[in-house]
């Protein structure tokens, strides 16, 4: 709970109700409403006799020990002051006043909403083609470079095999032809013949080396050129993955400055309006005290009820329809949940309608998550 500070040169309602306290616990102060050196001697004493730091300040520790004092000696009252020469209207608002800053629903409401929007904060950004890319840089950078052998090569092989037959055919086809001109029998010069047949076939065969070398140099070329756009292909597809997750981020970031700014404006609006209320009835507590002539007008009775509740504005009911909607749309329908249940008691039927129908949009209910 938050007092009104007051210390050696304050003056107004507060130290009046301080001067009052203090005498209700012993002390003999004029009420005057001016914390002179008395009143400065006085609080000093008091905070000394009951374990506070002896400064003369009175702040949040003092006003509540001498509240619950005069509480205590008043048989349980309410701890609320009664000004000589203020009516009770006039004092009780006062009092609940100097009780200290109470955020109205626009506020409340406004800060559920900020709290919401940073708690769905996009998560760090996490490449899911990281391990494919590395795989690839790998592929190509341990790629060994070019050489040819035609060993390896089975275009050669198919050539090779290829040249052979035909070769081993016409060696064939010259022995026989040579066979029949001498009547069946072999000669030196038909095996030389069939030789050179043989070997006409293999010399083909080797000037065919330079062009299957080259094909081979294309397909390595070929093939490094098809590893090189995988990998360009997915580095592409990961700037794009990385640009779409620093939009949703840059879309976040927007959306809390703006829940922020809200809440910031709505803060102010209403702790100004509550300095406002706080001033107002101050002057008027003291214009009342100064008319009565210092007369007791106050009937001595201090009314305990509670504020009526108030039904949901309309502005807050969509600061809280936003946060929700927050929620829900992350996946925490329990979080939705919980903020419905704090408001749950002030919803009008309309608000209530509109909350559950939000609910029902991300499959879920007010009252339960949907399993």
């Amino acid at each position: 709970m938050a007092y009104a500070q007051v210390s050696y040169g304050s003056t107004g309602s507060a130290v009046s109700a301080l001067q009052e306290k203090l005498n209700a616990n012993g002390y003999s102060l004029t009420v005057d409403g001016v914390f002179g050196a008395a009143t400065q001697k006085a609080v000093k004493d008091y905070q000394a006799k009951n374990g506070l730091t002896a400064d003369g300040i009175v702040g949040n520790s003092t006003w509540s020990s001498l509240l619950n004092t005069t509480s205590s000696a008043a048989g349980g009252s309410t701890g609320k002051q009664v000004l000589s020469g203020v009516s009770d209207e006039t004092s009780d608002r006062l009092f609940q006043l100097e009780q200290g800053y109470a955020p109205s629903d626009e506020v409340s409401a406004a800060q559920a909403e900020r709290d919401s929007v940073a708690a769905i904060r996009p998560g760090d950004y996490q490449s899911s083609f990281e391990e494919e890319l590395l795989r690839l840089y790998d592929e190509l950078v341990s790629r060994p470079g070019f050489s040819y052998d035609p060993k390896e090569d089975a275009a050669y092989h198919s050539y090779a095999q290829l040249y052979e037959r035909s070769g081993r055919q016409a060696m064939e086809d010259t022995l026989g032809k040579s066979a029949a001109l001498t009547g069946g029998y072999g000669s030196t010069y038909a095996q030389t013949a069939a030789q050179q047949s043989y070997n006409g076939y293999l010399q083909q065969l080797a000037a065919l080396l330079p062009q299957l070398e080259e094909n081979a140099r294309k397909r390595y070329e070929t093939e490094g050129d098809a590893a090189q756009q995988r990998y360009e292909l997915t580095a592409q597809q990961q700037k794009a993955e990385k640009a779409a997750w620093e939009q949703a981020y840059e879309a976040w970031q927007a959306q809390l400055k703006a829940a922020e700014s809200a809440y910031d404006a709505a803060y102010d609006r209403d702790y100004n309006a509550y300095k406002t209320m706080l001033h107002y009835f101050a002057d008027k507590a003291a214009q009342e005290q100064k008319a009565s002539d210092g007369r007791k007008v106050n009937s001595g009775k201090v009314s305990d009820a509670a504020p009526k509740a108030q039904t949901l504005s309309s502005t807050a009911a969509e600061s809280l329809q936003r946060a929700m909607g927050n929620y829900l749309s992350a996946g925490d329908a329990a979080a939705a949940q919980a903020l419905a249940a704090k408001y749950a008691a002030r919803m009008t039927a309309a608000q209530k309608r509109r909350f559950e129908a939000l609910f029902e949009k991300y499959g879920a209910v007010m009252g339960t998550v949907n399993s």
